[in-house]
């Protein structure tokens, strides 16, 4: 496994993309079929989500324990390096073997070490009690922790550390904390397949599209085999985005240039993105990051299981209230990891509004146009099989701009977020935010960053929110860097909920802000991107605003440093004044 960590390390310190993906396609190159598919699943963005979010004071602790280290330690250098994978990797360097403790600890740490492995022995699969593990071992060894809780996850999580190389450890605790943050994003892992095997680029990306899996896309090109990838159920693949439009004359402009028919209009609501997914008497429902989302809509998984055929919707869950729609704060309230209770289910009523059928039967559908897929979703019946819990979005047809502008009245009107205007001749492109789909909305500018630092209220508001810090992804570092701060001014009980999970998963404190882990994503609205010199990234926004928690969204999906680069262009006609 070491020679795998050093080869991330080189990765990481590559300055140029082009350098990363040939590094990475030599060693894939010459790796078994075996170790080609653990490797791409781990160091590819998407794999990192297999290993299971473990919070920051449960790695701290393990990794404190297996290095002899005082408690706090960890906290001290994440400080200076700003890094989990990092910190650990130094405290591993400077404390083993145990150093700057009285020898009187020493027995004590080996007498925990030793239970720990003996509790942890025939779980988690190393080579052997005490053993380092194996890079084929990781993705069981990731979820039989993901699968503990307590005292067993925290034997599981010293057993995986101890004899761990410091480097094997800094890239371990990256993939537990969900980022491997070497840079090889799914465009750059793809290209690198290709280069590796003697692929297309295009084949490579279409495969990984329908499999949604590096390493089974990996180990396809490596047999010349990429024409037998195939969509599977209960593998979502990504959803096709909608493309901002400032206006419905500008989106009037832009689909006339590509669309070939009419153009379709259809409500944006105020929900969360989820794909679902009915096949052989099971029902699953994903969200945009992928993850597994069923049991926090027991009602929706309950009517689906209720269709006679399979199917793999597109859609956005909506919760009402006396037939009106509720914020989506309503509908994220549920997606806490836990099942759905019945007074829950009571208090919040939702539904499944499907725009888009991927998938029917054994019939792919994204090269089918948009007008051919919903005559055929419409045609199934779906809410009379389900009850009226799972629905499909009304869709008009539009013909010039005061009818684009009408529909967007009438949509806000009825409490939605504005209108989708889309191409009806055009295919499904997954993962793709083109111009075959406008969203027309509010009059102002958004963007999707990540959270990485908070700080609270003061008396009766101490446990609330009171401003969040918020990054963007350098895209040649892989690492990020802050964009700005905003008040959060979202309802009492979702900040009273997301503080607790802050404060849970805080990582350094200094006085009233907390440093905490770089997990959760936000939508921020703004009037204005500029440059400013004060700032991380070289950018600030001029009156930032916290829309919502994007919970269906990974730290992966956040928007880049160069997307930032070129909005600001785009807005200013050059590089922008400085602040």
């Amino acid at each position: 496994m070491l020679s795998w960590m050093q080869l991330a390390r080189k990765i990481e310190g590559a300055s140029r993309t082009s350098e990363k993906a040939r590094l990475f396609a030599d060693a894939l190159r010459s790796a078994d079929e075996v170790d080609l598919e653990v490797i791409c699943r781990l160091l590819g963005s998407r794999g990192t989500a297999q290993a299971g979010a473990v919070s920051w004071p449960a790695l701290a602790k393990a990794v404190e324990e297996v290095a002899g280290a005082p408690a706090g330690s960890l906290a001290k250098i994440l400080d200076e390096t700003g890094d989990i994978g990092l910190a650990v990797e130094e405290l591993l360097e400077s404390e083993r073997p145990i150093a700057g403790e009285a020898a009187a600890n020493e027995e004590r740490h080996a007498q925990v070490r030793s239970s720990a492995i003996a509790s942890a022995t025939g779980v988690l699969p190393v080579a052997g009690a005490g053993s380092a593990p194996t890079l084929r071992s990781l993705p069981d060894a990731f979820a039989a922790i993901r699968g503990a809780s307590g005292q067993r996850r925290h034997d599981l999580l010293m057993q995986l550390f101890y004899g761990t190389s410091p480097i094997a450890a800094k890239y371990i605790v990256r993939m537990l904390s969900g980022d491997v943050q070497i840079g090889l994003r799914d465009g750059l892992l793809e290209s690198a397949i290709a280069a590796a095997f003697g692929a297309e680029v295009s084949a490579v990306r279409w495969a990984m599209t329908l499999e949604g899996d590096a390493g089974r896309v990996a180990l396809l090109a490596k047999r010349g085999a990429l024409a037998e990838a195939k969509l599977h159920y209960f593998h979502p693949i990504p959803a096709m985005l909608a493309a901002p439009a400032a206006s419905a004359a500008e989106a009037m402009e832009r689909l006339s240039e590509i669309a070939a028919g009419a153009i379709a209009v259809e409500d944006k609501y105020d929900g969360i993105r989820v794909q679902l997914h009915v096949a052989d008497g099971q029902v699953a429902l994903y969200g945009r990051d992928a993850n597994d989302i069923t049991v926090a809509f027991p009602e929706i998984a309950a009517a689906a299981a209720q269709l006679s055929e399979s199917l793999v919707l597109d859609g956005e869950i909506v919760a009402f209230e006396e037939g009106h729609p509720l914020p989506v704060s309503a509908v994220q309230s549920r997606l806490s990891g836990a099942e759905t209770t019945l007074h829950e289910r009571e208090r919040t009523a939702v539904q499944f509004i499907a725009f888009d059928l991927i998938a029917h039967n054994d019939q792919l559908l994204i090269g089918t146009p948009l007008h051919a897929r919903h005559a055929q979703l419409s045609a199934i019946g779906i809410a009379e099989q389900c009850g009226g819990v799972i629905q499909v979005a009304p869709q008009r047809v539009v013909d010039g701009i005061e009818e684009i502008e009408a529909e967007f009245i009438a949509a806000r009107m009825r409490g939605s977020e504005g209108i989708v205007l889309k191409s009806t001749t055009a295919a499904y492109a997954p993962g793709r935010r083109g111009s075959a789909w406008l969203k027309l909305k509010h009059p102002i500018d958004s963007v999707d960053c990540v959270v990485v630092g908070v700080e609270y209220g003061v008396g009766r508001r101490r446990t609330l929110l009171s401003e969040l810090t918020f990054a963007v992804r350098d895209d040649l570092s892989g690492r990020l860097t802050t964009l700005g701060r905003a008040s959060a001014q979202l309802g009492e009980r979702e900040m009273s909920e997301m503080g607790r999970w802050f404060e849970a998963h805080t990582v350094a404190q200094l006085g009233n802000y907390r440093s905490v882990e770089p997990r959760i994503v936000v939508e921020v609205s703004f009037d204005e991107l500029r440059r400013s010199e004060r700032s991380g990234s070289g950018y600030t926004l001029r009156g930032p605003r916290i829309v919502r928690f994007r919970t269906d969204l990974g730290p992966d999906q956040v928007a880049s440093l160069s997307a930032i680069e070129a909005r600001c262009r785009a807005a200013s006609g050059s590089a922008g004044e400085t602040e």
